[in-house]
């Protein structure tokens, strides 16, 4: 008996990228190629805005900028409706916001509140100071050992572990404002090298990695025709 050779099967994938037309796959290249330098092109326009309207802008230096970014954006798309404006700098305010924390300050504080906030700050820093040297894991397990008193009918324990929650809840917040202010500090020194790199190459793989599900591989290591 005769043996029928087999052919190999194309994946259908495959064969629906090979029915294409060289026009269609260079017109797919050159579309993924300017969409990643879209995607850099955005990342260097926000450095430049965060480099300039700084670290800690009042709520006035960013209402002025943001002005005048909207202005512009308007004159160069004249025939867009008045929502696309807003819509173009919320989504231009929110890349501020992932790539360099920047977010639009808070309304100055009156003298009153600014007296409430010492006050509240300073009865943390004494509530603290009570159990210096204890960790969050210390704490949470001598705030379990007196809910069990306080649910045998102990007063002062009821009162204890309301204070323990108190003090979990200050250390918890003050660990996170420290981790806050090292992402700050690191996207400082992030945008301050982004602003120096002319590396075309080193800036798409740092957009690469900061910017999630943005694949800028295929542009990472070819020469820029620009």
């Amino acid at each position: 008996m005769s043996q029928v050779s087999q052919v190999p099967q194309q994946h259908p994938v495959a064969a629906a990228i090979d029915a294409i037309s060289s026009a269609q796959h260079e017109t797919a290249k050159n579309c993924g190629r300017r969409w990643g330098k879209n995607k850099l092109e955005q990342f260097e326009i926000a450095s430049d805005y965060a480099r300039d309207m700084g670290t800690n802008p009042t709520i006035h230096v960013w209402e002025a900028m943001r002005i005048d970014w909207v202005n512009s954006y308007v004159d160069a798309n004249p025939n867009n409706t008045g929502n696309a404006s807003d819509a173009a700098w919320s989504e231009f305010a929110g890349y501020l916001d992932k790539l360099f924390s920047l977010t639009k300050p808070s309304e100055p504080k009156s003298k009153g509140a600014a007296k409430k906030r010492e006050e509240r700050a300073k009865k943390d820093q004494q509530l603290l100071a009570k159990y210096q040297g204890k960790s969050a894991a210390d704490l949470k397990g001598m705030r379990s050992a007196a809910l069990q008193k306080a649910a045998a009918g102990s007063d002062l324990a009821e009162k204890i572990a309301a204070e323990l929650k108190k003090v979990l809840r200050v250390k918890t917040r003050d660990e996170d404002a420290e981790i806050a202010e090292e992402r700050k500090a690191l996207r400082k020194d992030v945008r301050t090298a982004a602003g120096k790199c002319t590396d075309l190459d080193k800036l798409r793989a740092a957009l690469e990695i900061l910017d999630d599900g943005t694949d800028l591989e295929f542009v990472t290591h070819e020469t820029d025709e620009d």
